[in-house]
């Protein structure tokens, strides 16, 4: 009796080894061998656009795609790892519509694409303007009545960008000019608010301001 008792658990212990085994092998094989799917949003990179044009508008800037691939590489991929660059060298100035393909994402090896949205994007081309605009000091409302300007330079700066983009424009002001001063004479180099100039370029963006203190 006691020789059938130690045959079955024996029997009962191996039996159970083999199923952890069996179960360790299949997690192994779904997590290091199986194929799955991830879907990431990419931002679209534009890419040999001539420097005399701008994108000026775009119906979309990112894309979706789903990969397919073993779940030892998907797990760690990043979407940074990805990338989707659009050829425009051939753009012209207006409205155009251009496909963008699966060959136009770069992918790590082992990886395929199974799905890419849109495959279409619509872009608005602008040639680029360049123009000189003056620039405004700006004193913060601390210091008024108590420092005044004496000079700044430069007194214009270069912007570049689409036409419509000097349409109605003033002046380029700087930020508010503040600090801690305590002397008689503060030079300062003070960036100029260009926020109001996006999505142009300006140059320099930053001025010296030369401020003194009103005598009473």
């Amino acid at each position: 009796m006691g020789h059938l008792v130690r045959k079955y658990l024996l029997n009962e212990i191996r039996l159970k080894i083999l199923a952890v085994v069996l179960a360790s092998m299949l997690w192994f094989s779904m997590t290091y061998m199986g194929e799955s799917k991830i879907t990431y949003s990419v931002p679209i990179v534009f890419q040999n656009l001539s420097k005399s044009m701008v994108v000026k508008e775009a119906d979309t800037r990112d894309v979706l795609i789903t990969l397919n691939g073993p779940l030892s590489l998907l797990k760690n991929l990043r979407p940074e790892d990805i990338k989707v660059g659009l050829d425009l060298s051939k753009a012209r100035e207006g409205r155009q519509i251009f496909s963008i393909r699966k060959g136009d994402v770069l992918l790590p090896s082992g990886m395929k694409i199974e799905d890419l949205k849109p495959d279409y994007i619509v872009l608005e081309i602008d040639k680029i303007m360049e123009k000189q605009v003056r620039t405004v000091v700006k004193l913060g409302h601390k210091w008024a009545g108590i420092y005044r300007v004496v000079s700044w330079h430069p007194q214009y700066v270069t912007v570049e960008g689409p036409e419509e983009l000097f349409v109605g424009r003033s002046p380029i002001e700087t930020i508010p000019v503040d600090g801690d001063f305590t002397q008689h004479q503060e030079i300062l180099d003070v960036p100029l608010d260009i926020k109001t100039f996006l999505p142009g370029r300006v140059k320099p963006e930053v001025i010296r301001v030369i401020l003194e203190r009103i005598d009473r």
